[in-house]
C-alpha cells in the first residue's frame, strides 16, 4: 500500500500532537521514548527502548542538533519507514 505525502502528514500530526505532552512544538527525548516503546508494544514486542537508546535515535535524525525531534523531521522518518529505505 502506498501513501501519499499528505496521508503522511496527517499521520505525523496526529502522532506529534498525541506525544508533545507539553506542547512544545518538538518531542524530546521523554517524549520519543513513550512514543516508540508504544510503538513497539503495538507491534507485540516485549522490550521496552532505554533512554540511551532514545537519544543515540534522536541524535541520528535531529538535523538542527537541538537534541529534540521537529515535525519535519518525523515527518522524514515515517517517509523512511514507509518507503523501506
Amino acid at each position: 500500500m502506498s501513501y501519499s505525502d499528505d496521508d503522511l502528514r496527517n499521520a505525523v500530526n496526529a502522532v506529534f500532537d498525541a506525544y508533545d505532552k507539553d506542547k512544545s512544538g518538538t518531542l524530546e527525548v521523554n517524549e520519543v521514548r513513550s512514543l516508540i516503546n508504544d510503538a513497539l508494544k503495538h507491534m507485540g514486542q516485549n522490550r521496552e527502548v532505554t533512554k540511551a537508546e532514545v537519544e543515540q535515535f534522536v541524535a541520528a535524525v535531529d538535523k538542527n542538533s537541538d537534541g529534540k525531534i521537529a515535525k519535519p523531521e518525523l515527518f522524514e522518518i515515517f517517509k523512511k519507514v514507509i518507503s523501506g529505505k
